[in-house]
């Protein structure tokens, strides 16, 4: 196969973002593992204010928030939610963003990878799904995805694809967004015509959950090639492989080499049937779902990219006669992904040059190695976070934490004492956007004190620690009672400042950028803040910009206008936010707009 024509490399969130005069109605993500972070240049991304490194200003971020409350959803495997050392300060009011999918790991994960959005303008609505083998997190990790779009009345030639009802099904049905019909959805995206990539045609997406697995072998008849590329593999799926095609197919495996090693040192070892076996780097943690113990890694504590690319894309590819059948997603060579125990998502694509040539980049790019080397190696040994990641996965599997406050003040309760932990190990928690505090050996609840109002959340932070590693992790609990109604206006407000504030405004009223949005949303404790945050021009908005706007477009005035007084009141509620300037400023801009709501018609 050439190797000279690549797939070509694109952030997925790029291809999310909506085209001038569209508007995102609905957005659903499904992710094994989550990193706050990451969500929110979602969240940007989505509203089209994320600059080029995928972040924005608190202003452009308030704004995604206001906007996508209870039309986006990010579901995510209990306990994958990353906590890295740099926590953005704003995190703690992403939890409302935030489903888990409470799946027991030790038995079987949610883990599809997945973006289903629908689009809105006056002509209309369109749709776009991604799907593939990324997370969303900031990895740099080598991935494959998917993008179909469906078509508008301007545009021919695309086709149904079968079984991507099924996929809003899952999606949908599992976002709990009250008022959602499920059903309309799935019938919305079964009639519409979908667009492929060029060069290939997408048949199917098959959904496997809840006992219902994918396709398990390729079409009928010989094949001249068959690879395989996955980061984890076992046994029994490689066995199953091995014997599609006929004596004439070739086989190519493309994996890590600490999974080709674990695979060549099974009984009856499958590999023997495989004619090339390549290997690339194994995923930097936080790793990808592990589909058998040995397979298990932890999440780290800090945030640092990788410095090169590692292998976590999944890909099954069967060649005959210079066609190629595709199957693209997030299922893994492992029968835990291809029997239903995993949530999982595969699309079939059909294509010539367009796939080979592509795959055939990637197996250029992974280095050979020899069965009787794998054979010979010396087997991994587990060390102390591979033994604390199983910890964690039992403890998320075991216990139901719960946070009951009363006014500021905060506690973790459970109804029975954690799990006992091997000697030597601790567990810590805390609030997302607070510090930790160690648990109680036999206790069923552990004081977190006085926390204000901006860094109220339901995300739990949680710590598994021995004194020779650590393994960290966020989910949310329940709240009782519930989180009040003000907090992200409060905790937005508390970064904003008056400066910004009024630059949000000017931006709601005119449709134009930011320019003093107040900083960058993501800056985290400790972190500076930036020159411009506090010191903005104070020259207030004047009746004229106001009644002008609302006679340019009376809809963006009422979206700013459902702001004001929210954020106005969190602004000056907050001891020692406000210079006494800018509380006087704030109040007369209160004044001006009073003044232009009595004189604009209802």
């Amino acid at each position: 196969m050439s190797t000279s024509r690549p797939w070509r490399g694109q952030p997925y969130l790029d291809e999310l973002r909506p085209a001038p005069g569209w508007d995102v109605d609905l957005a659903l993500f499904a992710t094994y593992s989550l990193d706050l972070s990451a969500l929110g240049a979602a969240l940007l991304t989505l509203c089209g204010r994320n600059d080029g490194d995928g972040s924005g200003s608190i202003a452009d971020f308030a704004q995604a928030v206001e906007a996508l409350r209870g039309r986006a959803r990010f579901m995510v495997q209990r306990g994958r939610i990353a906590r890295p050392s740099r926590l953005p300060v704003l995190a703690g009011i992403l939890d409302q963003f935030v489903v888990e999918i409470p799946y027991d790991e030790e038995h079987r994960s949610w883990h599809p990878k997945a973006a289903l959005v629908r689009y809105a303008c006056d002509r209309g609505t369109m749709w776009r799904l991604w799907l593939g083998s990324r997370n969303l997190t900031r990895s740099t990790d080598l991935d494959v995805g998917l993008l179909l779009e469906s078509t508008t009345g301007r545009r021919k030639g695309g086709r149904r694809v079968a079984g991507i009802g099924t996929v809003g099904r899952l999606l949908a049905g599992r976002s709990g967004l009250p008022d959602l019909d499920v059903d309309a959805i799935v019938v919305e995206l079964e009639a519409a015509r979908w667009l492929s990539p060029d060069g290939v045609e997408v048949t199917r997406i098959d959904v496997a959950d809840e006992g219902t697995g994918m396709r398990q072998a390729p079409a009928q008849g010989p094949l001249d090639a068959i690879t395989v590329v996955s980061p984890f593999l076992d046994a029994t799926f490689l066995r199953r492989a091995g014997a599609w095609g006929d004596e004439g197919t070739r086989r190519t495996l493309v994996s890590t080499r600490q999974a080709l090693t674990a695979a060549a040192q099974a009984r009856s070892s499958p590999l023997h049937r495989f004619d090339r076996i390549l290997a690339l780097d194994a995923p930097i943690p936080p790793l990808d779902v592990a589909d058998a113990a040995d397979a298990a890694s932890p999440a780290p504590l800090d945030d640092a990219d990788p410095q090169t690319p590692s292998l976590h894309a999944k890909l099954f590819c069967f060649e005959r006669n210079g066609k190629a059948t595709l199957l693209v997603g997030s299922a893994n060579a492992t029968s835990r992904a291809w029997e239903g125990r995993n949530a999982e998502l595969l699309a079939e694509l059909t294509g010539g040059a367009a796939v080979t040539e592509g795959l055939g980049h990637l197996t250029g790019s992974a280095s050979p190695v020899a069965f009787a080397d794998l054979k010979e190696a010396p087997p991994a040994e587990p060390g102390p976070r591979e033994a604390l990641e199983l910890l964690r996965r039992r403890l998320v599997g075991a216990w139901s934490p719960r946070l009951v406050r009363d006014g500021p003040a905060f506690a973790v309760e459970t109804d029975a004492p954690i799990p006992r932990l091997p000697d030597g190990a601790r567990l810590l928690a805390g609030l997302a956007t607070t510090d930790l505090s160690p648990w109680p050996e036999g206790a069923t609840r552990l004081p977190l004190g006085d926390i204000p109002a901006s860094r109220h959340t339901d995300l739990l932070r949680c710590e598994l620690r021995t004194d020779a590693a650590a393994v960290g992790w966020m989910q949310r609990a329940p709240v009782s009672p519930p989180l009040d109604s003000d907090r992200d206006a409060v905790a937005l407000s508390s970064l904003m400042g008056f400066s910004a504030f009024q630059a949000w405004m000017r931006q709601l009223l005119s449709g134009d950028l930011v320019r003093d949005g107040g900083g960058r949303w993501d800056r985290h404790d400790g972190q500076a803040d930036e020159p411009a945050d506090r010191l903005g021009d104070l020259e207030l908005l004047t009746l004229e910009d106001i009644v002008g706007a609302w006679g340019t477009d009376k809809a963006r005035f009422r979206r700013a206008d459902a702001q004001f007084d929210r954020y106005c009141d969190a602004l000056s509620a907050q001891d020692g936010l406000l210079s006494d300037e800018e509380l006087g400023a704030l109040g007369e801009l209160r004044a001006i707009w009073r003044l232009a709501r009595e004189r604009l018609p209802a």
